[in-house]
């Protein structure tokens, strides 16, 4: 495999931490910052938007800026930005701070996903894009659980000083062992709308869209959901460890599962799955309390599996139904992803705060299932069979 994908995944690594902690440490700026666990919520929907909008419109300014140099100089702004976070007092310049930090995040790891994608020889996309998410899931098993227990014990803004720190070093990795010569992405603004004619690419971003609206709420407010689980939030190191394993058992399989059944299949099963999980969580209040949280971390680590199984799954069936314009693609599903995250964030924040914790799941399961239908009306990719 080439070592330029290992280089990658490093860097993917320490952008993950900070994407799946926010999601635990939403309680504790809440109440550092003076605000409702609803309004704490926004930090998540800023920070989506601009995930979505930012690093497509910042790669038609960097024109044909190598892919080194975008790597390793997003990455460098995570770290500057993660700094600007740990002195920052206001809960409305958090909220500016950490939006700004969504586009270095979504610009490298958008740029990482499609260099991946691109170098990977035929019929291994999967496998490529599987390293990547790797340094992801190795974050949600070690970083991510880490990093909120030192969040409880030593304050919210030691971890972003922690953050800080490591990514100027994975910075300086990618600048100083990634090699020279990888192009940039040239294309005008006009060729990369030409994408959306291809017959598939917008059905499967509204279904991608539709998805995150339905299953995001449960991730970004996982404390609610521990709580009306009755289990304590000093507990949720623990679950968010085994929201991590059930990511790293993905990242060993989802990707050579999309390249044996077909990316197709394979995210349409973790789509059904996912619905299945978000059954479970409805009855978690009603499990005896000695087990609620093994109950807890079982269906998060579940939840974890195939959440990511369907998102490494789609990504790869983008590169397939737009081979020759494979970085478009995986940048616009990005954005579908996020926007839904965006969405659900605000969605989620209101149900939370009006309806209570339990209410997610109820509200999530149909915008799922109608994701599914949706999907099924994206078209094959190359060399898999009928669905």
């Amino acid at each position: 495999m080439d070592s330029r994908v290992f280089w990658l995944a490093v860097a993917a690594f320490v952008g993950a931490i900070e994407g799946g902690l926010i999601a635990g440490i939403l309680p504790l700026i809440s109440a550092d910052l003076e605000v409702s666990l609803g309004q704490a919520g926004l930090l998540v929907l800023f920070y989506s938007l601009a995930y979505a909008f930012g690093p497509p419109l910042l790669a038609l300014l960097l024109g044909g800026v190598g892919r080194r140099r975008i790597l390793a100089w997003s990455e460098f702004a995570l770290a500057m930005c993660a700094l600007a976070i740990v002195l920052m007092p206001w809960f409305e310049g958090l909220v500016l701070v950490r939006t700004v930090l969504a586009v270095a995040a979504g610009t490298y790891t958008g740029t990482a996903m499609a260099t991946a994608a691109m170098i990977a020889p035929p019929g291994q996309r999967g496998r490529y894009m599987q390293v990547i998410s790797m340094g992801q899931a190795i974050a949600s098993l070690a970083g991510v659980p880490l990093g909120a227990l030192l969040a409880a014990n030593l304050g919210w803004r030691f971890e972003y000083a922690a953050l800080a720190i490591m990514a100027s070093l994975a910075a300086l990795a990618l600048y100083v062992r990634l090699p020279r010569g990888m192009p940039g992405d040239t294309m005008t603004i006009g060729e990369r709308l030409r994408v959306l004619r291809n017959p598939g690419i917008g059905t499967a971003l509204l279904s991608t869209l539709v998805f995150m609206i339905g299953s995001a709420p449960l991730m970004v407010y996982i404390s609610a959901l521990l709580t009306a689980a009755h289990v304590g939030y000093e507990a949720l190191p623990l679950v968010l460890l085994a929201g991590g394993v059930g990511a790293i058992a993905c990242s060993a399989t989802a990707g050579r599962m999309s390249d044996r059944f077909g990316s197709k299949r394979t995210a349409s099963i973790a789509g059904v799955a996912v619905i299945a999980v978000m059954a479970i969580f409805v009855l978690l209040p009603h499990v005896p309390g000695d087990l609620s949280l093994p109950a807890l971390m079982l269906t998060v680590g579940a939840q974890g599996f195939v959440v990511r199984t369907y998102s490494i799954a789609v990504a790869s069936h983008m590169a397939q139904i737009a081979p020759t314009a494979v970085p478009v693609a995986i940048s616009l599903n990005m954005s579908a992803f996020q926007i839904g995250m965006a969405i659900a964030a605000a969605l989620g924040g209101a149900v939370l705060d009006g309806l209570g914790a339990m209410t997610l799941p109820l509200i999530g399961a149909p915008l799922v299932a109608l994701s599914l239908v949706i999907w099924r009306r994206v078209p094959r990719g190359d060399g898999e069979g009928r669905p």
